[in-house]
């Protein structure tokens, strides 16, 4: 179980004004599913910052901050391109029209914020 890195609040005060803010049920919803997706793609390491009583309010503020750039890009985007993916082309075979599909992903806003806390990459340790 994943816990929700953001509270709605900080979704509206970091969401571009350029996004409407969605409803309190949807906004929930949302940062959960992306509190999930930042997890998995920090394979974990996002759970155990937040669970950890000495994490930094920066580290924990960078994590929030994730959890929101995810929502506002699936704003962009829509949520539902996580499981299908976006468009990547198309072409004609034999009468119909295939799609071929990128798989859902973090967005670049969120990539950057779990790069730049060292959460996206683990690096290796030098001994």
């Amino acid at each position: 179980m994943v816990d929700t890195y953001a509270t709605t609040d900080q979704l509206e005060a970091r969401l571009s004004p350029a996004y409407t803010m969605p409803e309190d049920a949807v906004a929930t919803k949302l940062l959960r599913s992306a509190s999930e997706l930042v997890n998995y793609a920090t394979m974990g390491r996002a759970q155990k910052l937040f669970d950890d009583t000495d994490a930094s309010d920066e580290s924990l503020s960078a994590l929030s901050d994730a959890t929101c750039d995810q929502v506002e890009f699936w704003l962009e985007t829509g949520e539902e391109h996580d499981v299908l993916g976006l468009p990547k082309g198309s072409s004609l075979q034999g009468g119909r029209v295939q799609v071929q599909r990128i798989p859902g992903q973090l967005g670049q806003r969120a990539k950057r914020t779990l790069m730049d806390t060292g959460l996206l990459w683990a690096g290796a340790r030098s001994v």
